[in-house]
């Protein structure tokens, strides 16, 4: 099974750590623990702050990780978290009409999401701790209050789903893991880069 992973800094493994690379090693990172697992060969499409595609560029970023894997099985969005932190009064609801207009602008998800033998998943994201340091400390305005943050991403997952049923895509709710993560509150621990690799796995296990 050949998976293309498009999501944030989670996914390209950021690695928040003082003195570190920035990255953790590929076999620490959930993706490239999946991939060493048996019958998983997974590709890592993961961009630092990246939100949910909204303009042309992120558009075509996504149909470009397709059109670079046209023989990919399984095509994984894993966003949201930055447009939760970045986009100043976003709810889950506008989170997830911003997933409905990557499918609406993306032929090429469309079609690969209806293609026999083919899946979408839409992964929400993991919950982060409630005092999040990490855009205070990278100059990034947060959009959220803690309240505010919260009741998101108790309707986020609901939201997600809804929008993974309109377009026939799987869905996977993260937050449901209880991922460990790094001191700065929303990045994967080394721990946590496991912890999701192993949930991920029997996701993709249960793909029919």
């Amino acid at each position: 099974m050949k998976i293309v992973c498009f999501g944030d800094s989670n996914t390209y493994g950021f690695d928040p750590r003082l003195g570190s690379t920035g990255r953790y090693e590929r076999t620490g990172r959930w993706t490239g623990i999946l991939d060493a697992m048996p019958g998983f060969s997974v590709v890592n499409e993961g961009q630092n702050g990246r939100c949910i595609p909204s303009t042309d560029a992120g558009y075509a970023s996504l149909a470009h990780a397709l059109k670079r894997n046209p023989d990919a099985d399984v095509f994984i969005l894993f966003l949201g978290t930055n447009d939760l932190f970045m986009i100043r009064g976003i709810t889950a609801e506008g989170i997830a009409d911003r997933m409905r207009s990557v499918f609406q602008n993306v032929p090429a998800l469309r079609e690969f999401t209806r293609e026999e033998g083919k899946h979408t998943l839409i992964v929400s994201p993991a919950k982060p701790s409630d005092q999040v340091l990490f855009y205070a400390m990278a100059g990034i305005p947060n959009g959220q209050t803690k309240e505010s943050a919260a009741d998101v991403l108790r309707r986020l997952p609901g939201a997600l789903r809804t929008c993974a049923r309109e377009f026939g895509a799987y869905f996977a709710d993260a937050g449901e893991w209880d991922i460990p993560l790094s001191y700065d509150g929303i990045h994967f621990s080394e721990e946590g880069h496991r912890c999701f690799a192993k949930h991920m796995a029997d996701v993709l296990k249960g793909l029919s």
